[in-house]
């Protein structure tokens, strides 16, 4: 057989809303006409590009889930609500407050994430906490509405989420059999209703009722948190909650007489915690239920509306939104126009560039995005480049990742922003050649915003635990358009 090779052939695969190319000499990669090698530049390959609903999610799937009202000017506005769980205190026994108790304090403590998305200058969020109606139930998916009562048990005006690891507070503790003021980890802490608390703990409350875990939960119920939209002003912005053991519920302390009269009549002092985040163990694994859950709504403007209504258009702005809101499918509708010609793919590279967003005030992209594909069964899978999957222990996906050959470095396979250049570039060379050998069926791929805090992971799944969003550009002026660029080498006739 006689072989001969071209050296780096370059095929740049433009994005155009209406198709093929008209000017095959204005595209390409730039190259020093010294230095150029003679080869094809292949322009009547396109990508179809449009915006999508992305899927729901469960927040207990993630270590920390979004919470908050951002008014994209640009996008449309999400409303991320928070219901969480009560649990019985450690000691296994509910509080019983006397009519005659002093409470103290019921202070709701939630500890920041580390994502925050949205307007760092001009928004105060004022927020309201109630109680639900229904019992708290773990692992509900974030389109789930919960049902709360009207009565607003506890209120505070935020001017800013203090979530940064250098936002840490000072706390009161019972340490030893003394208070004691420590540092601890960013949080946000809300007093809520004595009287609430009174009424939902009052002695008279029958004992077997709160005598069992489903008794307690049932009485309970849980909490709701919520920004009063009425009183929002801004665009606010999203951030996340972490559900940590020992730390996320409620603390509650109390003073009330010892029952005992003479010399041994006194006034006891109760400390109790009421846990939303828990842990369980079966002698070998410790498992955390954080019991904490995003409820999402939004309402979106009529460019984005546009295109969820026509899902086989192409469009020249495409929008992405977490959390678990948008995600940009991109198609390439020509790519079996390359197999069947011995193709060596050396290298691939899809460029994408942010919108100039005229008009808007406040735009601040994405830090992170990720890519993913789906099968022929429409089940989400990584591409190869940025396969990050494990067993809890070890790497079980494609040995050809540039994630894990990379030491699990998810900026080695793409996706964080180039802020001078305004654009993302994601390495795509085990995918491109994938494609052309028939391994992988399916010519469209996705992109979505991805948390900048999880660097451990390449998501291929809708995401809760960030409120990023970006706006893509997809139009012909240089600059504008997606690059999809492929090196190559090709081997025989």
């Amino acid at each position: 057989m006689r072989n001969h090779t071209k050296d780096l052939l370059t095929l740049l695969i433009s994005l155009f809303v209406l198709g093929g190319c008209t000017n095959p000499s204005g595209i390409g990669l730039d190259v020093d006409p010294d230095d150029q090698i003679t080869g094809d530049i292949i322009d009547s390959l396109t990508l179809q590009a449009v915006t999508l609903l992305d899927d729901s999610t469960r927040s207990s799937s993630f270590s920390q889930t979004a919470f908050g009202w951002f008014d994209d000017p640009a996008i449309g506005k999400t409303v991320a609500d928070l219901a969480l769980a009560i649990g019985k205190p450690s000691s296994g026994s509910a509080p019983r407050i006397r009519p005659d108790a002093e409470i103290d304090s019921v202070i709701l403590v939630l500890p920041f994430g580390r994502e925050y998305f949205g307007d760092t200058v001009n928004t105060t969020f004022p927020l309201q906490v109630r109680q639900l109606k229904d019992v708290y139930t773990d692992g509900t998916y974030s389109t789930k509405q919960w049902s709360v009562e009207e009565e607003v048990i506890g209120t505070k005006t935020v001017p800013r989420f203090a979530y940064k690891l250098s936002d840490s507070v000072q706390v009161r503790k019972y340490i030893d059999g003394k208070d004691s003021t420590i540092k601890d980890i960013p949080q946000l802490r809300i007093s809520l209703s004595a009287e609430f608390f009174r009424s939902l703990f009052s002695n008279t409350v029958d004992s077997a009722t709160l005598s069992t875990e489903a008794g307690f939960n049932n009485h309970v119920k849980g909490l709701y948190v919520s920004v009063d939209e009425s009183a929002m002003s801004g665009i606010g912005g999203i951030v996340t909650f972490q559900g940590v053991s020992g730390t996320t519920g409620i603390e509650l302390t109390y003073r009330q007489p010892n029952g005992k009269e003479g010399d041994d009549a006194g006034i006891d002092t109760v400390r109790t915690f009421l846990p939303t985040t828990v842990t369980a163990s079966d002698g070998y694994n410790t498992t955390t239920y954080r019991r904490l859950t995003s409820s999402i709504r939004r309402t979106y403007t009529a460019d984005v509306q546009a295109q969820l209504e026509n899902p086989e258009g192409n469009f020249e702005k495409l929008y992405l939104q977490a959390p678990a809101g948008l995600r940009t499918r991109l198609r390439i509708p020509y790519i079996d126009k390359l197999k069947g010609r011995n193709i060596a793919v050396n290298k691939a590279e899809l460029v994408l560039y942010l919108d100039e967003a005229e008009g808007v005030e406040w735009d601040i992209p994405a830090p992170r995005l990720t890519l993913y594909r789906e099968d022929i069964a429409g089940q989400r899978q990584p591409v190869p480049d940025g396969d990050s999957r494990t067993n809890g222990t070890n790497f079980v996906g494609d040995g050809r990742s540039i994630f894990y050959r990379s030491g699990g470095n998810w900026r080695a396979f793409g996706g964080a922003i180039d802020r001078d250049k305004r654009r993302y570039v994601f390495h795509l060379t085990s995918y491109i050649q994938d494609l052309l050998l028939g391994k992988i069926n399916s010519n469209e791929f996705f992109i979505a915003p991805a948390a900048l805090s999880d660097d451990r992971t390449v998501p291929y799944y809708p995401v809760l635990n960030t409120g990023s969003r970006a706006i893509l550009r997809n139009g012909e002026a240089v600059g504008a358009k997606m690059q999809l660029n492929i090196y190559y080498t090709q081997v025989g006739d």
